[in-house]
């Protein structure tokens, strides 16, 4: 189905919960599900084109629309970043752990394998979290500070401060991915699976994971294609500017 701000909401998400998911961390409520996009957005004042982009990244695996998101503010895409990160915490992480724990209470007695699995789990909510803190408090203010800076305001001083005490590439060298974690868990879940007779369990704790990796990599994408890159030619043009200041003072 082609994606458009003219279609009705319901219809988008129909058949796929990565919609939904989408949908619901821009915070349109179900009620509104049966308005158009255009108009479901125009009430709840919600960007609508950042929504439309996103919709259509989950709805095709194969297919990321680089270009149409490199034509978005990059206040926008940080602004998606953060909604996601809202949305991991509040909802995704807390479903997750709520299957295990369920996992633990019923069967734990007879298998201690579940606590490793909780703890493992836990220790990855912990990596996550420092991961998001990182992105909140370091780089998008940084990046947000790089779009505003003026080069003919600040002095040579204040732009090399600026540029000196922070940067894209240490971002990027001590940034890690934590899907690929996540696909360490569901390589545990599944080799655990296979030895036990809870399967069905099991099963939707292991559906509840993949979503959520799915999830997780169009993420990785709209930072490692878009932000990065666009944050990083904002970067090099300052560095250019603050040598030419250099130069002349």
């Amino acid at each position: 189905m082609t994606i458009s701000k003219d279609k009705v909401l319901l219809e988008i998400v129909n058949d796929n919960p990565l919609l939904a998911s989408v949908v619901d961390r821009f915070g349109i409520p179900y009620s509104r599900w049966t308005l158009t996009l255009e108009k479901a957005c125009e009430t709840d004042d919600v960007n609508m084109p950042l929504l439309l982009e996103m919709l259509k990244a989950f709805s095709d695996s194969n297919h990321f629309p680089k270009a149409e998101l490199d034509q978005l503010p990059l206040q926008s895409i940080i602004e998606y970043l953060i909604k996601t990160h809202v949305y991991y915490i509040k909802s995704r992480l807390p479903r997750i752990e709520q299957f295990i724990d369920l996992l633990v209470d019923h069967y734990g007695k007879f298998d201690m394998h579940l606590y490793l699995l909780k703890d493992y789990f836990q220790d990855y909510k912990r990596d996550m979290l420092a991961h998001i803190c990182i992105e909140e408090r370091n780089l998008f203010p940084y990046v947000l500070k790089l779009l505003k800076t003026d080069v003919n305001v600040l002095t040579t001083n204040q732009l090399y401060n600026l540029l000196e005490e922070n940067s894209i590439t240490r971002f990027i060298n001590e940034h890690h991915h934590v899907e690929d974690e996540l696909v360490e868990i569901r390589r545990r879940l599944n080799n655990y699976s296979e030895a036990n007779n809870h399967k069905i369990q099991i099963t939707t704790l292991f559906y509840e994971l993949r979503l959520f990796e799915i999830d997780l990599l169009t993420h990785g994408k709209v930072e490692d294609e878009i932000l990065i890159p666009r944050a990083q030619e904002i970067e090099e043009k300052l560095k250019r500017n603050l040598l030419r200041k250099a130069m002349l003072s």
